[in-house]
């Protein structure tokens, strides 16, 4: 792994580089903001020019030396959303397609909350890092992320992944205090693996999602077509004779992860299902539903679970809203 202190430059050279190439917001505000962007990334290179030890994965620090070198040869710029004011999408990256600039949006509340909780503004900021040194690495993967559910989600998985890093590795050691949400985030990744992070923020099941990604995978390697199709249908099978199997009445907590397990399933079961009638037909594809007509037990399967999931939908919205509230309150 690179050891950053060798390859970001000077504090002061990367400061006067941040402050021309931020792009800035038309609106005008007695609040300074670019200059706020300015010292949040100065106190973020700050904390990744502390080297760690020789067996630890800088996976932060990596995805920030590729950011740092896109941002010195022009091609990462800085922008202030003059709209959101969300926290957890306070840092996102943004790539127009044609276009040699990229940009970071973040938000006014992110700029804020850094004087507060400078530990939260640096994690979601490591997310968008990642995302964009994703990006740097591999434009086409990246933009083909963009149209595919299913590899996007694990694009997401990748950057808390690297987001729980950066809280385990350098912020406690550094002494920051932690938010709930950067709490949140390493619990997650030490006790299930982001589990709980993917199933409450992004409102998809990770069993099920990695269990259809394998088969994914496994498709364009050696499982047959009647491998994929048993275990597309059999699994949502199980996914409906789980949810159905829940009591009326049952506390919100038993009822969310199955109902999640079966709009995940929804989401990634169309491209499996595609797939197996597409894979050869590339000048020729056929539609959904001429696909659905070849498939009646998927068919049926779906049309079940899509009903499950209709009457699961309000509590689904009523908490994810709630948990992002809870966290998006400061």
């Amino acid at each position: 792994m690179l050891r950053l202190k060798s390859v970001i430059r000077s504090l002061f050279f990367i400061s006067i580089v941040l402050i021309l190439s931020i792009s800035l917001s038309a609106r005008e505000s007695e609040t300074n903001y670019d200059q706020k962007i300015v010292q949040v990334l100065e106190g973020y290179q700050k904390l990744m020019s502390v080297p760690l030890d020789s067996d630890v994965e800088d996976t932060a620090g990596h995805a920030w030396y590729i950011c740092s070198q896109a941002i010195n040869k022009g091609f990462l710029r800085f922008t202030v959303d003059p709209v959101s004011d969300s926290l957890l999408q306070g840092a996102r990256f943004f790539a127009e397609p044609g276009k040699n600039i990229t940009h970071i949006i973040v938000t006014t509340n992110l700029l804020d909350i850094w004087s507060v909780t400078p530990s939260t503004a640096f994690v979601i900021l490591t997310g968008a890092f990642q995302d964009a040194s994703n990006f740097f690495q591999d434009p086409p993967s990246w933009g083909e992320s963009l149209s595919d559910t299913m590899e996007r989600l694990f694009m997401r998985l990748d950057m808390y992944n690297v987001e729980a890093r950066l809280i385990r590795d350098r912020l406690l050691p550094s002494g920051f205090l932690l938010s709930p949400y950067d709490s949140y985030i390493l619990d997650s990744f030490e006790k299930d693996e982001l589990a709980s992070v993917i199933l409450y923020l992004e409102r998809f099941s990770l069993p099920v999602a990695r269990g259809m990604y394998e088969a994914r995978l496994g498709f364009e390697e050696d499982v047959t077509e009647s491998d994929l199709r048993d275990f597309v249908n059999n699994l949502g099978t199980q996914l409906l004779e789980g949810r159905n199997a829940i009591l009326p009445g049952s506390e919100d907590s038993v009822i969310y992860p199955l109902a999640v397990a079966v709009h995940t399933w929804l989401e990634f079961s169309p491209y499996l299902i595609a797939r197996i009638h597409n894979r050869d037909r590339v000048d020729n594809p056929l539609s959904f539903d001429q696909i659905l007509n070849l498939e009646p037990d998927y068919t049926e399967t779906r049309r079940l679970l899509e009903a499950s999931r209709t009457g699961d939908m309000p509590l689904m919205n009523h908490i994810a809203e709630e948990t992002l509230k809870g966290f998006e309150s400061r």
